[in-house]
């Protein structure tokens, strides 16, 4: 791919440029071709990557216009530098002065990606810099809506500022820069020829550290009287001085530059523009950073020192929470911030463990590597943008209910969290976990995303996407905000539980969203005797019969999607469409390897990664060892063993432990982190993955990522994973054959390289791939929301299932005294409405009482049988008030005005005397509803229900509309003979209260629980 470059500096001391240079040096290192344009530029360093320079004239004494001018040379100029044919693919702006030639290049057919690192505030800028400032923000307006994509360096910058100044027409991705840069001496001195700026003195630090003095050094350029706040400085270190007058602070400035006040001269240095090198010495050895900034899109030395494991204070504006390393450093003002430094400098700051913990979570996610394939992915996918995958856009929500709350990393598990990390790339997904307590999905904590992210799972994008810990925020409640055309897919990554299956596949039907689901293997059913957990054995049957409901499932093997089809057959169950998508070989986005390494060592390192469960065969591989180690004492070997324990299996995971303390040439490490595991995978000979049975057996591929043959099984899917090269096949099952293999290839070096060259030269899919294919597969099918579908409609037809239970699933009907037009009238008011809370007044045998609990998410039943509740407390979201409506329904009314619930839907069931049926009229006519409210009144043809509907004189009422949705006058309504003639009157009058305040800010702080014992202490 040609990529060319567009900044106007490409200046090593300042931010935007360092990124730029480190991207484009990324991305010519991944093959790409990369050129840069620009007004300035440190030669030395940007020809280390840059195919072509090309320097863009500057206009001294007409900067203002300097926007304009460019593009006007760029028209001029184009063709003396590119043609047709050589022309970049895409185009990476920075910013000024490019703006306005994002047009030029979308003249030419050229895709454009600006990378936002924000635009700074103006506060403190005049004359000529502030008037520049204010046409840059005008320009951001103007041209970024013609961009093919942006980047934002941070999510502040991409809230407060990318998708505004675009109104979200553009796609827009964050992605955090790092901060290991300081590793690659890109910025060395002796090479950058800097005549401007004063050789720093190497040996400054000695003599300050010799005479005791505490060392701060003031992160980022001094630059007073602006978002910078240099001169804040001043203020702090008058207040650290009371503590520790023997401190300085040095600051990256030259000293003619600076005006400092004679209290402070001897504590705070100016020391020029250090390089590369020696500011990250001076970084090592400073006990304390400090950022006076007010704004930062994301503030590079912050990450620069913390990568090093130095304490670095911040104030807790703009990006800084994104990039410190934990809240305690984030500081509100000048007080604070001089308050924290002199506990660090004391010694007392975060806790040892906390703090070790926060700087390696900081700097396994901050490095150049993930930035730089993040970058290139996007690229990638622009250059290709008329496939089909993007044609349409599609919303994706990913259940992650498991992978949420599991701190372990087993197949399915890592599945789920790699692939909706791999996701982020192309879409922006949302991740839910199913509220059982609610029956709706729900977003994780901010406790549960953090276990969800682990293991090179998904970042966190979008902070409105998590629940706060009191309480859940519902997916329904934030759907309803999004005002979008797309595809909707809930996409079931984990095996499903059928507890709670068929709710959540009736909650998707019931938002329109449609159904994906991963399917890995049949193992439960084909063998059983490998699954310990009764629990996953019992539910497996029902899991596979479920996703026949689904709107596509897509295998992860072809072997698997044969054992579903074969038993959506054996069952007769028409199933859903299946499309196979073989898992990847890649691992964890680290890079993969490309030669052989050769051992010095005479040890072989064996290594096997699998969950300790029955069907992966562990002491089967074990014993072979051990048989080895008998047999052929002369030989240097370790196994070493990863991977969690088994629910159910215990017994694995004891033998293994007790083997391995009596055996130190085995060891068991349980669950790693990837950085480790790719370290594991580095320093083996070779891998032996003794698996009887999978969907896929990914660590088989993993191992050949890495360029490592592996041993496996000679049936199943693992022998279709081997044919391809790399792998040793053989007879698991036998433990002396497993033995012989494996020491034929410790000792066979031949064999090792010959299966070393095969795993480094055979193509294996990455994770982008997958999740491309993936894509494809959605967008290329086009589901039909089912309206009402069990099991299998066919099925249940065949099988004479009841047609009722096929409309009205999970709903009492025997016995539910409603006509099944009313009934299928009430269904589709409810399905609509789907309300908060609903009331129902009498009960009609439980029928229609079923049927509101499944649509409501708190209900309210309000009768004068004692009975009731003990005969229905099946429905968990159901209360039931015991007393006369008159007394009970005015006051439960009052109870959740009170608490701002809005009561969004009562049925009446007409079973009593006018007079009663016109006092819950009136009740409710006296009730001012905060939303839209709907009233159906069963059975309106009643007499007494018609007596008390005009003595409450309810079509007099100028807050009420109602109508017979049921009911047309001297007409017989057909209803399967249930009366002597086969005929019966009914009727259903429905009413609409328009609501007297017409928003309503909800603080739903008390349950329904509480409400029904307030409501019950109040009628007593």
């Amino acid at each position: 791919m040609k990529i060319l470059i567009c900044n106007e500096r490409f200046l090593f001391r300042f931010g935007a440029d360092r990124v730029l240079i480190i991207i484009g040096k990324g991305l010519k290192d991944l093959g790409h071709t990369v050129s840069i344009m620009a007004n300035k530029y440190d030669k030395n360093v940007v020809e280390s990557f840059a195919s072509q320079i090309i320097e863009t004239p500057t206009l001294i004494d007409n900067y203002l216009n300097l926007n304009e001018y460019t593009v006007e040379w760029l028209e001029q100029n184009w063709n003396k530098h590119y043609n047709e044919n050589n022309k970049p693919d895409i185009v990476l702006i920075g910013g000024w002065p490019f703006f306005s030639a994002i047009n030029f290049f979308k003249k030419l057919g050229i895709k454009t990606i600006f990378m936002d690192c924000g635009a700074v505030p103006i506060e403190g800028f005049s004359g000529g810099a502030k008037d520049v400032q204010k046409k840059l923000r005008r320009l951001r307006k103007e041209f970024l809506p013609e961009v093919s994509f942006i980047i934002g360096i941070s999510e502040f910058v991409v809230n407060s500022q990318s998708r505004i100044d675009v109104e979200n027409k553009v796609p827009t991705k964050t992605i955090l820069l790092a901060a290991d840069h300081m590793e690659m001496t890109v910025w060395d001195s002796s090479s950058l020829k800097l005549s401007n700026s004063p050789r720093y003195e190497t040996n400054l630090l000695k003599p300050l550290q010799v005479e005791g003095k505490k060392i701060i050094l003031n992160l980022g350029r001094w630059e007073p009287n602006c978002y910078k706040n240099s001169e804040a400085s001043f203020e702090v270190m008058r207040q650290i001085m009371k503590s520790f007058p023997n401190c300085v602070l040095l600051i990256l400035a030259n000293s003619s530059d600076v005006e400092i006040p004679d209290d402070l001269k001897k504590s705070i240095l100016p020391i020029g523009f250090p390089d590369d090198k020696e500011l990250q010495k001076i970084m090592e050895e400073a006990d304390l950073g400090i950022s006076f900034s007010l704004w930062e899109g994301f503030n590079l030395p912050i990450a620069e020192m913390q990568n090093l494991g130095r304490s670095v204070l911040a104030f807790n504006i703009g990006a800084h929470p994104e990039v410190i390393v934990h809240p305690w450093y984030l500081c509100k003002n000048n007080n604070e911030m001089a308050d924290k430094a002199c506990d660090i400098l004391s010694g007392r700051e975060l806790d040892t463990s906390t703090k070790r913990e926060s700087f390696e979570n900081f700097r396994s996610h901050f490095k150049w590597e993930r930035v730089i394939r993040e970058y290139n992915v996007i690229l990638e996918e622009l250059i290709s943008q008329n496939d089909k995958h993007l044609k349409e856009k599609i919303s994706l929500i990913i259940d992650v209910t498991n992978a949420a709350k599991d701190p372990a990393n087993s197949g399915v598990i890592r599945v789920t969290r790699r692939i909706s990390r791999e996701f982020q790339n192309f879409l922006d997904p949302i991740f839910v976990i199913w509220n059982p307590q609610e029956n709706c999905y729900a977003f994780p904590t901010k406790k549960e995303f953090q276990t969800l992210g682990q293991f090179n799972g998904p970042l966190l994008s979008n902070k409105n996407t998590l629940s706060p810990e009191d309480h859940r925020i519902a997916l329904d409640d934030y759907l309803a905000h999004l005002n979008d055309n797309s595809t909707r897919w809930l996409l079931f990554t984990e095996t499903i539980d059928e507890s709670y299956g068929r709710v959540v596949r009736r909650y998707a039907r019931d938002h329109s969203i449609n159904l994906a689901a991963i399917f890995y293997d049949a193992i439960p059913l084909l063998s059983p005797e490998f699954c310990k957990d009764q629990a996953i054995k019992n539910n497996h049957a029902s899991y596979m019969t479920g996703l026949a409901e689904c709107d596509i499932v897509i295998p992860i093997s072809n072997f698997s999607s044969s054992c579903l089809d074969t038993f959506w057959k054996d069952h007769n169950i028409k199933g859903s469409h299946l499309s196979p998508n073989l898992l990847p070989g890649e691992f964890g986005g680290f890079a993969r390897t490309q030669k052989i390494q050769e051992s010095m060592s005479n040890k072989v390192n064996i290594l096997c990664v699998s969950t300790l469960e029955p069907r992966k065969n562990h002491k089967k591989l074990i014993d072979a060892c051990l048989k080895m180690q008998e047999k052929h004492p002369e030989l240097n070997w370790t196994l070493t063993l990863v991977g969690n324990r088994y629910a159910g299996a215990f017994d694995i995971a004891d033998y293994v432990q007790n083997i391995s303390e009596q055996n130190s040439r085995i060891k068991w490490l349980g669950v790693v982190d990837d950085a480790t595991l790719h370290q594991l995978y580095d320093e083996a000979t070779f891998t032996v993955y003794p698996s009887i049975i999978e969907g896929f057996g990914m660590p088989i591929l993993e191992s050949i990522w890495h360029g490592k043959p592996c041993i496996c099984y000679q049936k199943g899917v693992m022998s279709e994973l081997a044919a391809e090269g790399g792998c040793l096949t053989t007879d698991v099952l036998n433990e002396s054959e497993l033995c012989d293999d494996i020491y034929r290839l410790a000792t066979d070096k031949e064999l090792l390289l010959k299966l070393s060259n095969e795993a480094i030269t055979r193509e294996i899919k990455t994770w982008d791939d997958y999740t491309l294919n993936f894509i494809s597969i959605l967008q290329s099918h086009n589901p039909i929301i089912k309206v009402a579908r069990s099991q299998n409609q066919n099925t249940a037809l065949c099988n004479n299932q009841n047609w009722e239970d096929i409309i009205y699933p999970d709903c009492l009907c025997k016995n539910w005294q409603m006509n099944h037009s009313e009934r299928l009238a009430l269904t589709a008011i409810l399905s609509r409405l789907k309300p908060l809370c609903s009331i129902e007044v009498g009960n009609s045998k439980g029928g229609s009482l079923s049927l509101i609990s499944q649509y409501s998410k708190m209900v309210f039943s309000l009768d004068i049988d004692p009975s009731i509740p003990g005969t229905l407390n099946y429905f968990k979201n159901v209360n039931f008030l015991i007393a006369p409506s008159s007394v009970t329904l005015p006051v439960l009314l009052q109870e959740l005005d009170a608490e701002n619930i809005p009561v969004e839907f009562i049925l009446i069931n007409v079973d009593h005397s006018a007079e009663s049926i016109k006092r819950d009229i009136d009740c409710l006519l006296s009730y001012i509803p905060k939303k839209p409210l709907f009233v159906a009144l069963h059975d309106s043809f009643n007499p007494e229900c018609r007596r008390g509907m005009i003595e409450a004189n309810w079509d007099k009422s100028p807050y009420v509309h109602w109508v017979d949705i049921d009911f047309v006058p001297g007409r017989l309504i057909e209803d399967g003979g249930t009366t002597s003639h086969g005929k019966m009157w009914g009727g259903l009058a429905l009413a609409y209260f328009k609501p007297q305040i017409r928003s309503c800010k909800l603080a739903i702080n008390q349950t329904a629980k509480e409400m029904y014992e307030r409501t019950l202490q109040h009628v007593a």
